[in-house]
């Protein structure tokens, strides 16, 4: 049996994967059926098929990812932070290793918190829950018929060259339609739609490209005045704004794929995995020094969705490697006695052969997994014969009810209700758990962020801090995760010109936020 999915053929094959312009030229009637369908079988594939919305790999793509792990140039991912000089930023781009999500379907079912009711909602629950069908089809319309991520069109610029034989090449708005409906629409190859525009509000964000360009803006007596297609003004609405851009798309563009990209970043946040190559550049870094140890015992306290799995089973040939990992999550059981992450490595096992100082293990890694909460294994006597022999701790915890991994009794947050509560009941014994059974001369690197919760900001980094510190650990700084450039639109202060984000840094004159791992070492 395979324990992962592979790609979505059927979502992607479906009556629901319209051409962008189908949409686009539906009545509200129409588009609403077409809402309700496209929910209907997203939830059918992903209950009955364990198919998310997501586009996926084959297993053979999966295999040719995991083998370009072993020899990923991570040390590559070092680069300085511009503000400080200092080469503390971790900045990976590739997806390689992002397959070992597909082991995981229940990922996007995982509910985000934001209140101290426990009642957030996953993505799931937009295609599941009928009290959401609004809200769904809201998002929707903002996505698919008014494509606002640019995905099917793009802004007709002034005097734009590109497309250049299928588009008319004008600096004024009004020449720039009466040129297409005469000359370029008869190729039937591209159509346009008409945009509301804002022209009193200005680009505020992190490009400047973007502040710098002319888009041919049109009013609404001109489009009166204009022989102007039906179609091409669907989203066309003057109670709204007067004045319009003009987005050009070419035909035949199906919305999926690419468009599933909607679901993730706009209709509620989501569980995300850690980057498994960031995960092999943290592991190779910081267990340099123990090259030549018969095996070097890792652990991780919050095995999360395998991504720190998959980072250890691909470090480099020179170390043997014992991960040793623990989650509470059953939604992770396959039998009675394995799990997911089980299944994750001797899937890598079975098909990554990298050769080298341990080619007769077809991996140099080993694997031990608990399906215990982190602040309770020490009692296991299997993980009791671990103390004080750990050569490093790594692991990304909860953030305390921000993320309901699951409905399980075990979790934390079901645990611990209130903030204090949970410190003292998961986080503390956590640590202590993780610094007493760590050797000397050793590192602990805990990726962890303040986070809002319930109107409150969460002091989780410092917190985490303080109780290191208080377990004789040495503070020796933060590596700085990047994440995706940040989004423009009234993000900068406009006094000191730097972003609002608590974390971020800049790099090759972008500005990022950042994830701290902070790294702690014991003497």
């Amino acid at each position: 049996m395979k324990w992962f999915y592979e790609k979505n053929r059927e979502l992607l094959d479906s009556s629901v994967n319209k051409y962008f312009e189908e949409v686009l030229w539906m009545s509200k009637d129409e588009f609403r059926q077409w809402v309700i369908d496209l929910r209907r079988t997203v939830v059918d594939l992903w209950d009955n098929h364990n198919l998310p919305p997501r586009v996926g790999y084959d297993e053979q793509e999966i295999i040719e990812q995991f083998n370009q792990m072993h020899s990923f140039p991570v040390h590559k991912f070092e680069v300085i932070d511009e503000l400080t000089g200092e080469k503390d930023v971790i900045r990976n781009t590739s997806v390689v290793g992002n397959a070992v999500n597909q082991w995981f379907p229940t990922m996007m079912k995982t509910r985000i918190n934001y209140t101290k009711k426990d009642d957030g909602k996953s993505i799931y629950d937009f295609f599941a829950k009928d009290e959401l069908l609004g809200t769904f089809i809201t998002y929707a319309t903002r996505h698919f018929k008014r494509d606002s991520f640019y995905h099917y069109s793009s802004v007709a610029k002034s005097n734009q060259l590109e497309c250049y034989g299928y588009l008319p090449v004008s600096d004024d708005a009004v020449i720039w339609i009466t040129e297409f409906e005469k000359e370029f629409r008869k190729q039937e190859k591209w159509d346009y739609w008409l945009q509301p525009k804002d022209i009193d509000k200005e680009y505020t964000g992190y490009n400047e490209e973007l502040k710098n360009q002319k888009y041919l803006i049109i009013h609404k007596d001109d489009i009166e005045k204009l022989d102007i297609p039906e179609k091409c003004k669907t989203n066309v609405d003057y109670s709204k704004s007067e004045h319009y851009q003009i987005r050009p798309y070419e035909f035949k563009q199906k919305l999926f794929p690419v468009g599933l990209k909607a679901f993730r970043v706009s209709f509620c946040q989501y569980a995300v995995n850690f980057p498994p190559l960031t995960a092999k550049y943290l592991y190779e870094k910081f267990t340099q020094h123990l090259v030549g140890q018969p095996t070097i015992r890792i652990y991780d306290p919050s095995s999360g969705w395998s991504g720190r799995l998959l980072g250890a089973m691909s470090v480099r040939d020179d170390r043997h490697i014992l991960y040793i990992g623990t989650d509470p999550n059953t939604d992770h059981n396959t039998t009675s006695n394995r799990t997911k992450y089980h299944e994750v490595a001797d899937f890598y096992r079975k098909n990554v052969n990298k050769g080298g100082l341990w080619a007769d293990e077809h991996s140099h890694t080993e694997t031990e997994i608990y399906q215990l909460g982190s602040e309770v294994i020490r009692d296991d006597p299997n993980f009791q014969k671990h103390k004080g022999k750990l050569d490093l701790v790594f692991t990304s915890p909860p953030y305390f009810a921000k993320e309901a991994y699951s409905e399980d009794p075990t979790q934390s947050y079901k645990k611990f209700g209130q903030y204090q509560e949970w410190r003292e009941g998961f986080l503390r014994p956590t640590l202590e758990t993780a610094v007493e059974w760590l050797q000397s001369d050793r590192y602990l690197l805990w990726n962890i962020a303040d986070a809002v919760f319930g109107g409150d900001m969460l002091p989780l980094e410092e917190d985490s801090r303080k109780i290191l510190e208080e377990l004789g650990m040495v503070y020796k700084g933060k590596l700085k995760m990047s994440l995706a450039q940040m989004p423009g639109g009234n993000r900068v202060d406009t006094e000191t010109g730097l972003p609002k984000a608590k974390n971020f840094c800049k790099v090759n004159g972008m500005w990022l936020k950042y994830e701290p791992v902070f790294v702690f070492y014991k003497p």
